[in-house]
């Protein structure tokens, strides 16, 4: 279980992270309408660019594999990195909370958080558990 597999899982989790965070926003933005929020250190709230939410699914990939390669580095990989992202994911909650304008928007905004962790997470945490040796009792 090489570099390839996790590139490749990363890779597929990815491209279905990006494509349910699109399909979430297009329903929160038919629904709720412009999803605003506003960006660190401003008042101003703008209207969530879809591109930009999309571009945020890739980066959150690319995170989620270092803390999948540091996380192999311990004893109990896939439950590490699994805990290390359950974490951040409730801190970036809040935080899409914080910069929303309104309720609705931190609501898709978190629905959107949801939909890129959980192909990103479950394919490198499945990577991980192939990685972790269970010896045989």
């Amino acid at each position: 279980m090489g570099a390839d597999t996790l590139l490749r899982q990363a890779v597929v989790g990815t491209v279905a992270a990006v494509i349910a965070v699109a399909i979430v926003f297009l329903i929160g933005d038919a629904i709720s309408g412009p999803l605003l929020a506003a960006q660190p250190g401003s008042d101003v709230s703008e209207e969530v660019p879809l591109g930009g939410a999309l571009f945020s699914t890739v980066i959150g990939g690319v995170v989620g594999v270092v803390l999948a390669l540091i996380a192999a580095r311990t004893a109990r990989p896939a439950q590490v990195f699994v805990t290390i992202c359950v974490v951040l994911l409730v801190l970036y909650g809040v935080v899409a909370f914080a910069a929303a304008d309104g309720v609705a928007t931190g609501i898709w905004l978190n629905i959107m958080h949801l939909a890129a962790a959980i192909p990103i997470v479950g394919s490198l945490a499945g990577w991980l558990q192939t990685r972790q040796q269970v010896p045989a009792v």
